[in-house]
């Protein structure tokens, strides 16, 4: 009765539930690392255009150098299966809050670049957002996928 229920509400596999995690983690891992290798090896542009927002001013440096050693700690912790849990939750709110900026960015008429990094720098400020949006429910499937798995509903 139960697998007929699971069936009905269209829940992958225990296994491809785990795949979906994986894949979903280490794409958040492809995408940190990238904007971190990024944003660290254009530190003084990245420092500038940050200190433009006078919200930031003087903290420009300590998140210049901060935001990109987060994205990789976070890769990190991605990497690791017994921390992905952790990892999927703190890439969540990473990019809930990279997605604030990108809204206030858009509302406020701001003409400062994205300092992302590589393609994503070419994006629009709103094609960025959405961007953004996909990754944020990437990361929300994998919680919800990676909870399942952990509750053995299988």
């Amino acid at each position: 009765m139960e697998t007929a229920i699971k069936r009905l509400l269209l829940l992958p596999s225990p296994k491809t539930r785990e795949i979906i995690v994986d894949i979903v983690a280490y794409l958040f891992v492809i995408l940190f690392m990238y904007t971190a290798a990024n944003k660290l090896l254009t530190i003084k542009s990245f420092s500038s255009t940050i200190a433009k927002m006078s919200f930031i001013g003087q903290y420009d440096l300590i998140l210049a150098w901060g935001i990109p050693i987060l994205e990789i700690v976070i890769s990190i912790i991605l990497i690791i299966p017994s921390l992905r849990k952790l990892g999927l939750r703190a890439a969540l709110i990473l990019m809930v809050i990279f997605t604030v900026y990108l809204v206030y960015m858009v509302l406020s008429g701001s003409k400062l670049p994205c300092n992302c990094g590589g393609v994503i720098s070419s994006l629009s400020w709103q094609q960025h957002i959405w961007f953004n949006v996909g990754f944020i429910i990437l990361a929300v499937l994998g919680i919800i996928f990676n909870n399942n798995n952990k509750n053995n509903l299988q």
